[in-house]
């Protein structure tokens, strides 16, 4: 049975959480006993320590499997995700160019040979509107990046039955 891509993320968001679960809990567990006593399996619901291990390992060697699936089915997405990554970047470039250009003074005082200060006026290097207007710009190409992502993900199928996850969790 296959599923699309958004509901893979989701599954695959709990079947890491669930391998968090039990990996914290491993490393939270005694590895040893009371000689003659039996083994505290509360902390692994009941599992031993030894099967605990062996089913973290279970999970991860499911987890890589799903994730090949999805990236395989993904693959369609990859020039947009790419590209999604790079405006992105380009985007919190021109953000940090802006909020600097908001915060720059627009005068300094300068010492004058008679002891004083002058008010000397400041004005920026960068074209304000040319840069909000590749800010604007950068903004719209993202959403309609995303929006297409998002519809994708909706209609591209992983290859993967998701009854095998499910068992698992």
């Amino acid at each position: 049975m296959s599923l699309n891509i958004t509901s893979a993320f989701r599954l695959r968001n709990k079947l890491k959480e669930r391998i968090k679960e039990l990996t914290k809990a491993c490393e939270r567990a005694s590895v040893t006993k009371n000689a003659g006593t039996e083994e505290n399996t509360a902390v692994f619901d009941g599992k031993s320590f030894a099967d605990s291990i062996a089913y973290v390992s279970l999970l991860m060697a499911t987890l890589k499997d799903f994730n090949l699936a999805i990236e395989k089915a993904n693959a369609v997405n990859k020039e947009d995700i790419i590209t999604l990554e790079t405006l992105k970047a380009e985007f919190s470039f021109y953000s940090t160019i802006i909020n600097k250009a908001r915060s720059a003074s627009k005068f300094e005082f300068e010492y004058n040979p008679d002891g004083g200060r002058d008010k000397v006026e400041l004005e920026l290097v960068l074209d304000r509107e040319t840069l909000v207007s590749n800010y604007k710009e950068l903004k719209t190409k993202i959403d309609t990046l995303e929006e297409k992502l998002a519809n994708s993900n909706f209609t591209v199928k992983v290859d993967f039955d998701q009854e095998v996850i499910n068992r698992l969790l």
